[in-house]
């Protein structure tokens, strides 16, 4: 006997499984990021009054260091907003069960 019409069409857990793991490397990858700034913020900001390491980044400098930093971050964000878009269009694509007859 054919399928019916109305038969779902069969989930692909296995799109929606490697969706999730890309999501979760990219995810990883923004950690990176954070930690550059997170670095950026130590060359900034001394840890304690006393601290006796000078560090003399010149302005153009930290200028440029900041300005990648966002570069890569923007970039990052980009692919985990692809990724979560697909995940999201793939979840959406799954038929509704129809109810149970009565």
């Amino acid at each position: 006997m054919a399928a019916s019409a109305c038969s779902p069409a069969p989930f692909d857990t296995g799109l929606a499984e490697s969706l999730a793991i890309q999501a979760c490397d990219e995810t990883d990858s923004l950690r990176e990021v954070l930690s550059a700034y997170a670095c950026l913020e130590k060359l900034i900001e001394p840890a304690e009054l006393g601290d006796t390491e000078q560090v003399h980044p010149t302005r153009t400098e930290l200028a440029a260091l900041v300005g990648m930093v966002n570069l890569e971050m923007s970039r990052r964000l980009a692919v985990i907003d692809a990724t979560l878009q697909s995940m999201r269009a793939e979840l959406n694509a799954r038929p509704t069960e129809a109810s149970p007859a009565n």
